[in-house]
């Protein structure tokens, strides 16, 4: 909608509401108007019948011993014809005329019905005549369809010598009323076309003025935006009037210039720069490949990392295994030194001798077992567990698409560092992408989220692989227990359950065949303070250099 419509629209619609308050009140006005020319036209004609009843009273003929009454009784034929003659000199829309006169102290006559079809009187209206005041009084407003009737009531009211005035009777008069010849309708048939006349009038002046003096300049200033628009910055708008909108133009043909120049100035830098970033963008090309390369690398040398670690855990679960050997061998050598010590058969002491010497054998092996067993205890430190992630994950990422898998991270912000030993902690997280790899050989989504439960680190890795029978999770964590057949050697997840647990925490799984894979580790947040981290180390060198005492 252009601004010189809504322009003209809100005009129109101002004016047509001023015109509708005016002609509602100018309504208003000549409706009361009317009500009360209608009203006096029908007390005026009501007093001139009483008046001509009164001229006919005071001139009646009177005998000889008749009664008051008596003598003042009329003609009334002929003042039915006076009556008559007054009400079509008037020439009202006459409905009906009655004369009611007073026969006796209570008795009320019709003496004149106009015209002569007119019903009896109802009862209201000899009422009315017998409380008829001095002068002229409308009784009764009734509309009858499309006409209104007003009711008047004149009182014929004459002075007698020794009686003062005396009320003999009463005139009624109903006068009919047309609503569409009333003053009010023929106003209104005038008025309504002028003011459409009107407001078309001024509605066309205003859209002229407008489109002259304010839409025509505005839409060549608009043309030449869209020529700067096109790339035209040469364009310029002709001022027509030194008005606010020609000093807008002129402002802008100021602000052209000046694009123009900077657009020039802009033009040479741009290509200058455009060569700088073309070499550039050429050496970080080359070494986005070489990153990439080295990347995929070092995700490779990662996973046979954790390859050896397997390896070393086996040697770990063979120390296991040396040791709890170990207090048997220790048992069975006593004994056999029990029994050479008594033993006199020398037969029998040489087969001593050498189970002593087997035993002896074998427990060098068992010590040298735990010697190679035996690693330095892991230093801990307070990490930041989504940046291992990260990471980690930086450099799975070569593999994870070439395998055809989509990594899908939702890490919170804001969590407490942990404090952990950070090559063991990546040491099961790739243990984790290892398995997940494992068991989507066709592609599929490896998701990964982190987010605190109360005093725990909630780490979640998720496959969408072969999934777990619900009879065998209970089971891959157990040394040398593998669902990969050939591939695997049963002890990664062993390793995994080990260091989360070294690290006070716990691992939780749910699996469902076809449905993927989901693993939970849960680590504590550590809330010690870097002095109290500090403290805690002096005390722990002091234990491992056996100063304690101290």
């Amino acid at each position: 909608m252009k601004l010189w419509f809504k322009t003209i629209l809100v005009i129109s619609v101002v004016l047509i509401a001023v015109f509708a308050v005016i002609a509602y009140f100018t309504d208003l006005a000549t409706a009361s108007l009317s009500d009360q020319q209608e009203r006096e036209q029908t007390e005026l004609l009501a007093a001139q019948v009483a008046d001509t009843v009164r001229y006919h009273v005071r001139h009646a003929r009177r005998g000889a011993g008749q009664t008051l009454a008596e003598s003042l009784l009329p003609e009334w034929v002929e003042v039915r014809e006076d009556v008559q003659d007054t009400i079509i000199k008037s020439n009202p829309q006459l409905a009906e005329a009655r004369v009611f006169y007073q026969a006796g102290p209570e008795l009320w006559e019709e003496k004149v019905k106009l015209p002569a079809g007119a019903g009896p009187p109802s009862t209201q209206d000899a009422q009315a005549a017998r409380q008829a005041g001095k002068s002229p009084t409308v009784t009764s407003v009734r509309a009858q369809g499309q006409r209104r009737l007003v009711t008047a009531m004149a009182p014929v009211i004459l002075g007698l010598d020794g009686h003062g005035p005396v009320q003999i009777g009463a005139a009624e008069v109903v006068l009919s009323f047309n609503e569409s010849q009333s003053v009010e309708a023929r106003l209104r048939r005038l008025v309504w076309p002028l003011m459409a006349l009107a407001i078309i009038t001024i509605t066309l002046i205003v859209y002229l003025l407008f489109r002259f003096l304010i839409s025509k300049p505005i839409d060549r200033l608009l043309v030449t935006m869209e020529k700067a628009e096109a790339g035209d910055l040469a364009a310029e708008v002709q001022v027509a009037a030194p008005d606010e909108i020609g000093l807008l133009t002129s402002r802008f043909n100021h602000m052209l210039g000046r694009i123009r120049q900077v657009t020039e100035e802009l033009g040479e830098e741009r290509r200058s720069l455009s060569e700088r970033v073309r070499g550039a963008t050429a050496e970080i090309e080359g070494r986005k490949r070489q990153l990439e390369v080295a990347n995929r690398l070092l995700f490779e040398m990662q996973r046979q990392l954790a390859q050896l670690e397997r390896l070393a855990a086996t040697g770990q679960l063979a120390a296991q295994f040396a040791h709890e050997v170990g207090t048997p061998l220790n048992l069975i050598s006593g004994h056999v030194q029990v029994l050479r010590a008594r033993a006199s058969d020398a037969q029998a002491l040489k087969r001593l001798n050498v189970i002593a010497g087997q035993i002896n054998r074998i427990t060098g092996i068992v010590r040298s077992m735990l010697d190679r067993a035996r690693n330095p205890r892991p230093r801990l430190e307070f990490i930041d567990i989504n940046a291992l992630l990260t990471e980690i994950f930086d450099a799975a990422k070569p593999s994870l698409m070439a395998r055809g898998v989509e990594l899908r991270t939702e890490m919170a912000e804001g969590l407490p560092p942990i404090e952990a030993a950070p090559d063991q902690l990546q040491q099961v997280f790739l243990n984790l992408i290892n398995n997940g790899l494992d068991a989507m050989p066709a592609g599929g989504a490896l998701s990964l989220s982190t987010k605190r439960e109360a005093n725990d680190l909630v780490i979640e890795l998720a496959d969408t692989g072969e999934g777990i029978a619900e009879d065998r999770i209970e089971l891959i964590f157990d040394p040398f227990f593998t669902t990969k057949r050939e591939r695997g050697t049963g002890l990664g997840l062993t390793i995994v359950k080990q260091i989360v647990a070294e690290h006070g925490g716990r691992v939780e799984v749910e699996s469902a065949p076809g449905r993927g894979t989901s693993f939970r580790i849960r680590l504590p947040i550590s809330t010690a303070s870097d002095s109290e981290r500090c403290l805690g180390d002096t005390l722990a060198t002091a234990r491992d250099s056996g100063l304690e005492s101290l």
